[in-house]
């Protein structure tokens, strides 16, 4: 086809094209919604006066601090990534936040280490936290997947992976609210393995949807 009669014909049919609210807005705008969701079921059935005692601790706020900040910086960086042009840079925004939150839950298992050795190393009641993190973190993987693929980035791996290191923080920090008491190595175990199969989910499931 000659190029003029292309052009004539891709203007005569082109629709016009919605274009995406910058990404700090949508990822705003995404974390927003999803607190109003994770709102109710804590509201409703958490035991908040419980909460609010763990959560006076300072080690155990930090630890949340952590667990939050890592989940809203990976959201965060995932949108950004998502846009053609941005810097990877942004993939380093969660990292700090991921690090202290496994550093000071490392250091919450270690005091309780004489506690888990008197219990025993049985798997026990734990699967509940596990099927819990699961429960909550591929339903919020697939919800932002739906937003990031709007953007198809050229770096769906990345996305991917920044994504679901900020799903898993926000999916382990809700968690908390439903888990009356400090971690131990086992309780960190069974997280651990929740948050690497979200992880891998997003990454195996989510990447081909972003491209």
């Amino acid at each position: 086809m000659n190029t003029d009669d292309l052009i004539a014909e891709l203007s005569s049919t082109a629709t016009p094209v919605r274009r995406l609210a910058p990404p700090m807005a949508r990822a705003l705008g995404w974390l927003a919604a999803i607190a109003v969701l994770a709102a109710v079921p804590i509201v409703l059935r958490s035991n908040l006066p419980v909460f609010a005692q763990r959560a006076a601790d300072p080690r155990m706020a930090i630890e949340l601090f952590a667990t939050l900040a890592t989940g809203v910086a990976g959201v965060i960086a995932a949108f950004h990534l998502s846009i053609p042009g941005r810097s990877s840079a942004w993939a380093w925004l969660p990292a700090p936040f991921a690090l202290l939150w496994v550093v000071v839950s490392g250091v919450g298992c270690l005091q309780f280490l004489p506690e888990q050795e008197q219990a025993g190393w049985a798997l026990g009641q734990r699967h509940y936290c596990f099927f819990f993190l699961l429960g909550v973190g591929l339903p919020l993987a697939g919800l932002l997947v739906l937003v990031l693929r709007r953007a198809h980035p050229l770096q769906p791996r990345l996305v991917a992976s920044v994504g679901a290191l900020g799903v898993a923080g926000l999916a382990a920090f809700i968690l908390q609210f439903f888990h009356p008491f400090d971690i131990t190595v086992m309780d960190m175990a069974t997280h651990l393995v929740a948050l690497a199969i979200l992880v891998g989910f997003l990454d195996l499931v989510g990447r081909p949807a972003l491209k």
